[in-house]
């Protein structure tokens, strides 16, 4: 059983040192896909689920978290993060 469901940037793209490295995100099951959405690099709001929160992976440091929020909220970043590499939604 899944016991969190991570909605990510499917693909993220960096180019560093003129080479392309991608960074992949897990894929959700598609009852995670319709619990959440709208979610960018700053914000993401929880459609449906009990509760979920946003995140941003930076490279070489922790990832950030917004606040967990209920249903038909916004969980919102408080800063601009530099180096974000990836982002999404995670729901419990």
């Amino acid at each position: 059983m899944i016991t969190k469901l991570i909605l990510g940037a499917a693909v993220v793209g960096t180019v560093i040192g003129g080479t392309l490295t991608l960074d992949v995100a897990t894929a959700p099951g598609a009852e995670a896909a319709t619990c959440y959405g709208s979610v960018s690099i700053w914000k993401g709001k929880n459609n449906t689920c009990s509760s979920a929160r946003h995140w941003d992976a930076i490279k070489n440091a922790k990832s950030k978290y917004g606040a967990w929020v209920g249903r038909g909220r916004y969980s919102v970043q408080n800063a601009c993060w530099a180096n974000v590499v990836s982002y999404g939604m995670t729901a419990r």
